[in-house]
């Protein structure tokens, strides 16, 4: 389904092909005539910026060169398959196999790594895991973010979130590129390094990228210019020597940003800089997992000690034993479980927030079981309860505050067991 690219030397194939498209929408009143009886051709490698101004009809463009929206009349070709006729389902698979969309919001899903983010269009795919996980590498480091794989979108500046989406519309190596307003979000130093970085995929791999722009100062940086007004296409100019955006890059001066959204953007990347020490809300799921996890564990390490080595009673370790087995598997489980759900290793704040959350939350328990349990002789006639109630008596008589220090003291040392558990067990990658 995807073109076969044009070999070198040889006289670039068509890619996109519209004859006489036309797109009318119904307002209600009347009827809207976003395009009219466009014909344009664009050929594998090149470089394109549409231009116009609101209502001009570039978004209905856009929408139907990426297999969004279909014509109301006329023809469109795109990689020699009329796409313009075929039905929803239809056009979602040559959307994913042909085109690749770079948006001006990013689109990036907000609590999923930098790698898991490029990830999603070969997911849909139904590529492997391991493959999907090389390619999204690959991607990623094509665009200078090797070392940003398990970054969240709230950790990266808004070039590095645009770097992000260029990566996840490479990764499928499609034959053409879409950017919807691809730097509306950006200052003027990262909107010059996104298009140099388009420009060098347009050279190197030969990328087909059409832009959709409202800035002429961005448009200059494309090969051809098409300029729209009321769903015409009025002006289709080749530029011989378009502006390159890296050497545009190398003049400005180290500190100069070009507008007021530079110092915007600075003062969101230490925000951001914040947010990604604390590392974000933690998933309630993981409390569950878990408690699941404790009991699984302490319940199998308890049934081993009685019936596969026949310590039926054990004394003290009949407890602790089983006890150190379940606060292990709960913090292999937790540290994973949050790895998974995050989309990337939790942070030492969120280990933290976790161990504090999950000890108050079963020792609350604990106590309630151990109260309601004291009215029954068969547990009172453990030696290790019968033991603890004893404490509890003596604390008791020294009075209220001595109860209540030692009470924190232990749930302290129970949370700093717990957070070293998880930092323990806690992936790296």
């Amino acid at each position: 389904m995807v073109a076969a690219r044009s070999l070198p030397g040889a006289r670039p194939a068509t890619l996109v092909e519209l004859a006489r498209v036309s797109k009318d929408y119904d307002a209600g009143g009347g009827v809207v005539r976003a395009m009219r009886e466009v014909n344009m051709s664009i050929a594998e490698g090149e470089f394109i910026a549409i231009v116009g101004a609101s209502g001009s009809g570039k978004s209905t463009m856009m929408n139907i060169l990426g297999c969004l929206d279909r014509p109301t009349r006329g023809t469109y070709t795109l990689a020699g398959i009329d796409v313009g006729a075929r039905e929803g389902d239809s056009r979602a698979i040559v959307r994913n196999r042909v085109i690749g969309f770079i948006f001006q919001g990013f689109n990036l899903l907000p609590r999923t790594s930098a790698l898991e983010n490029v990830e999603l269009p070969l997911q849909y795919r139904g590529v492997g895991a391991r493959e999907r996980r090389r390619r999204a590498t690959a991607a990623l480091d094509s665009v200078g973010l090797s070392d940003r794989l398990d970054h969240n979108p709230s950790q990266l500046s808004g070039g590095q979130q645009q770097r992000v989406a260029i990566a996840r519309a490479l990764v499928t190596d499609p034959p053409l590129l879409l950017a919807d307003e691809p730097t509306g979000n950006l200052d003027t130093r990262t909107s010059l390094e996104v298009l140099a970085l388009l420009q060098r995929l347009n050279r190197e791999r030969r990328i087909t990228i059409v832009l959709v722009t409202h800035e002429r100062d961005i448009a200059a940086c494309a090969s051809r210019v098409i300029t729209m007004r009321d769903g015409r296409i009025v002006t289709d100019v080749t530029q011989p020597e378009p502006m390159d955006a890296a050497a545009a890059l190398s003049t400005l001066a180290s500190g100069d940003e070009g507008s007021g959204a530079a110092a915007y953007q600075h003062g969101g990347d230490e925000v951001r800089a914040g947010a990604g020490k604390l590392g974000g809300p933690v998933p309630f799921s993981v409390y569950p997992s878990m408690a699941l996890a404790l009991v699984v564990a302490a319940g199998a390490g308890a049934l081993y000690l009685a019936f596969g080595l026949n310590l039926r009673d054990a004394g003290y370790a009949s407890f602790w034993l089983p006890a150190a087995a379940g606060e292990c598997a709960a913090a292999w489980v937790g540290a994973r479980w949050l790895r998974r759900r995050l989309g990337r290793p939790p942070t030492s704040d969120q280990r933290l927030r976790v161990a504090l959350w999950f000890t108050a939350g079963r020792e609350g328990i604990v106590v309630g079981l151990l109260v309601g349990a004291s009215y029954l002789s068969a547990f009172l006639a453990k030696e290790w309860f019968q033991r603890g109630l004893e404490v509890v008596a003596v604390l008791a008589r020294r009075g209220i505050p001595v109860v209540v220090v030692v009470s924190f003291a232990i749930v302290g040392l129970l949370v700093l067991l717990r957070y070293l558990l998880l930092t323990l067990f806690n992936p790296r990658r």
